[in-house]
């Protein structure tokens, strides 16, 4: 499990305000950009529903809870997270799954 070192997997549900949608775009690609860097970051990927465009998905793997909070910690994650709530209808909706 995670909080024995094991990967940490998350799917987070984004909504961008249709208004700002290429600004949330830009700001969401810009970090996970540098998370993708991190060696705590096994994936990454901002992905679109077939069947609800105005919501995002971004598909994440760490290779442990403690990369994931080291992630969390990183001021272009800090402040990139500062300049999303401007950019979204509503705070973004994070679900973290363990392997079985």
């Amino acid at each position: 499990m995670s909080e024995q070192g094991g990967p940490l997997f998350l799917v987070v549900t984004i909504k961008p305000r249709p208004d700002r949608r290429a600004e949330a775009e830009a700001q969401l690609q810009s970090m996970r950009h540098h998370t993708l860097e991190e060696p705590g970051c096994v994936f990454m990927h901002l992905v679109q529903p077939e069947d609800d465009p105005d919501n995002w998905v971004m598909l994440e793997m760490f290779r442990s809870r403690e990369a994931w909070d080291e992630h969390m910690r990183q001021p272009y994650n800090t402040e990139g997270n500062k300049i999303l709530e401007g950019l979204l209808r509503e705070p973004s909706e994070l679900r973290f799954f363990t392997e079985k």
